[in-house]
């Protein structure tokens, strides 16, 4: 390393180094010695290079007690002296600013105050100009020929601009607690004040005057957002329609086309997770964990029943699941797996065997889906109420349902190593379980936000006769992994596909 002239040649970071160096001890003895004696005569602290190894009061060496104990004497005794030890450094320090009077500490607050509103006005000037400009270029293009990725983007580029809008607005209602604090603060200030009344008015006035232009500035904003957001959603109805019409047409609808999941392998057969078409659901661990205390609780209440001869007749079924998708381009297609053992034994039968032999099996719990209205105004979305659930069931059937469970086997994948499983069917569905870190690497899932909203699981969810036990259907499978994989099988199932739009 380069060796200076004098210790103010030295940045404080090359100063460490050169410690460091000395104390690696990784050089030949004469290098070792000549930074030593180097240390010795540019450090200017009276015990020179002992420093390094006989620092006061210790038993220890300057090493043992690291870098910066040797770095505060030196900087300190040159202090001591009026002047700055190291290249760079501010001597004397800055000094702490002197505290201030009342008066003008509360006049700094409302110069803050003043400053977080305009910012605030400024970002809100902004999207709202951006999501009027998105909704008239919206307005005025032609949708009759749009095709499906079209139509996706309008969507999208539609709901981004208004929940971005809807973040500024919120960001600029943050401030109507400090804005009447401060109102507040400074009357009160003013009526007790001793000294420095004109003062004390004169901010009086501003608070006020703030005040009164935030005030009107969120009456405003309110009307104009609502406006906005009422346009926005007659053509984002509108489109999601002709969104629902064109993949029909094109023959990629939830119902016609084959489908592609992908997951996590990671604790797939520890924890229960929601399959998604074209990405993982990215539910976090805790919602994972709710889902499986909510199916548990569920189990232990039918088996209950059954044990103590108090089951409802034919069966009955529990909500374990209720979320919405966030976008309205999303084709909604989802699934659920299960650790099997959450619902049955599974020791004791030769799963690899039933897989072969694409064999069935009775079950005393299947899984289906439906959707329900949510509770009327509970759940918003912006300004939109949300007024539909995709909800998930556990339904305990004591053999009243005359098909079985269809076992499946999945296969590894030479090229990527994932695991696959493809359902039956013309228009199948293959899910591809995948370690984390090869989806935390995947570029085309990179960016992409969390699909679903409202995510909710009951610790204790409430037992109900099913919605429609007549027309009760199952798309369900027990997928069995190769043995290698030291996976336990899964008990996957899919949304019914009656409840995709025509």
């Amino acid at each position: 390393m380069e060796l200076k002239a004098t210790l103010k040649d030295y940045t404080v970071a090359e100063f460490l180094a050169l410690l460091d160096k000395i104390w690696a001890v990784d050089l030949p003895k004469l290098d070792h010695d000549r930074l030593i004696n180097h240390f010795d005569r540019i450090v200017g602290h009276p015990k020179g290079a002992d420093l390094l190894f006989y620092p006061d009061n210790s038993f220890d060496s300057g090493a043992a007690l690291g870098v910066d104990w040797v770095l505060h004497h030196v900087r300190d005794w040159h202090h001591k002296q009026g002047m700055a030890a190291f290249k760079g450094e501010v001597f004397p320090p800055a000094a702490r600013p002197a505290p201030l009077s009342p008066v003008d500490r509360n006049l700094a607050k409302l110069q803050k105050i003043s400053t977080d509103v305009a910012v605030s006005e400024q970002a809100l000037e902004t999207a709202i100009g951006h999501f009027q400009r998105t909704i008239n270029d919206q307005r005025g293009q032609k949708r009759l020929n749009a095709n499906v990725a079209e139509l996706e983007t309008t969507i999208r580029s539609l709901e981004r601009a208004q929940e971005e809008t809807h973040t500024a607005v919120k960001k600029l209602g943050f401030w109507k607690m400090s804005v009447e604090f401060a109102m507040s603060d400074t009357q009160r200030d003013y009526n007790f004040a001793r000294s420095d009344q004109a003062q004390w008015q004169i901010q009086v006035q501003q608070i006020t005057g703030i005040q009164a232009r935030y005030m009107a500035q969120l009456a405003s904003t309110a009307q104009r957002y609502r406006a906005l957001h009422d346009e926005a959603e007659v053509l984002l109805v509108a489109a999601q329609q002709q969104l629902v019409r064109s993949r029909t047409l094109a023959g990629v609808g939830p119902a016609q086309a084959a489908i592609a999941m992908t997951a996590s392998v990671d604790f797939a057969d520890k924890y229960p997770d929601v399959l998604l078409a074209g990405g993982p659901a990215k539910l976090w661990l805790s919602q994972q964990k709710d889902l499986q205390k909510s199916i548990r609780s569920a189990v232990a209440e039918f088996t209950w029943q059954h044990t103590a001869g108090e089951s409802v007749e034919g069966h009955a079924s529990a909500a374990v699941l209720h979320f919405e998708f966030s976008s309205r381009a999303d084709t909604q297609v989802y699934g659920l797996s299960v650790p099997l053992a959450e619902l049955v034994v599974s020791e004791g039968r030769d799963w690899q065997s039933l897989a072969a032999n694409k064999a069935e099996v009775e079950l005393p719990f299947r899984i289906n889906t439906q959707v329900v209205p949510a509770k009327p105004g509970t759940m918003f979305k912006g300004l939109r109420e949300v007024k539909t659930l995709s909800q998930v069931y556990i339904n305990a059937l004591q053999g009243a349902h005359p098909s079985g469970v269809r076992v499946r086997a999945a296969r590894q994948e030479e090229q990527s190593g994932a695991l696959s499983f493809t359902a039956d069917g013309d228009a199948p569905i293959t899910v591809s379980w995948l370690d984390q870190v090869a989806l935390e690497t995947d570029s085309s899932m990179a960016g992409k936000p969390n699909r679903l909203g409202f995510i909710y699981s009951s610790p204790v969810p409430r037992l109900e006769p099913p919605i429609d036990k007549e027309n009760l259907r199952f798309d369900d499978y027990i997928v069995v992994f190769p043995i290698e994989s030291g996976l336990d099988p899964l008990y996957v199932m899919f949304r019914d596909r009656r409840e995709y739009p025509d």
